[in-house]
């Protein structure tokens, strides 16, 4: 989930480089970006969008989750934060015991680790099992490829590793159910 609303985001990029990753390793993978996460502002007076029906849906039956985060001020992405906050009223509701993994690109040197620290917060309170290790990829303008893979050894190496701990992790928890 997640990359910007732009069209040329970077984060959209590691995220589609990502997905061929996991398809590649045999998982079946729904990328919910862009579009699919323009929703109008929570309120509960309102009925849910069939954006966030439809994501509901996908991380009902998700093992696991990779939020492919920018970083915006520092922070959490208002269109992200609002899709999470609109799955989060449903029911069932996904995100308990849902591992997720932590991913940011930033053309910055921080690579856009300060949001995952927010994301960290935000889905500790859904109970969502957030892997310890992050991935953020700094000076994303120059380090990853047109194809969103990693061009720093050190990013490439990073990214193996955390998907192959979130993987383990969402294999030991087995199939995701709602309580």
């Amino acid at each position: 989930m997640g990359g910007s609303l732009r069209k040329a985001s970077l984060n959209r990029r590691l995220l589609k480089h990502i997905v061929r990753l996991l398809e590649g390793r045999g998982h079946g993978v729904i990328a919910v970006e862009g579009e699919a996460l323009r929703m109008p502002l929570y309120d509960a007076d309102l009925e849910a969008p069939p954006s966030a029906l439809s994501l509901q849906d996908s991380l009902g039956w998700a093992e696991g989750l990779i939020i492919v985060s920018p970083e915006y001020n520092a922070g959490i992405p208002p269109h992200l934060k609002n899709a999470v906050d609109w799955v989060s009223t449903m029911k069932p509701n996904p995100w308990p015991n849902l591992p997720v993994l932590l991913c940011s690109a930033s053309p910055g040197a921080f690579g856009g680790a300060r949001a995952t620290l927010s994301w960290r917060s935000t889905l500790a309170n859904l109970g969502a099992i957030t892997l310890p290790v992050a991935v953020p990829i700094p000076h994303a303008d120059k380090n990853l490829a047109e194809d969103g893979s990693p061009t720093d050894p050190r990013s490439q190496a990073a990214l193996q590793k955390a998907l192959d701990a979130f993987l383990e992790l969402a294999m030991k928890l087995g199939i995701h159910t709602h309580s």
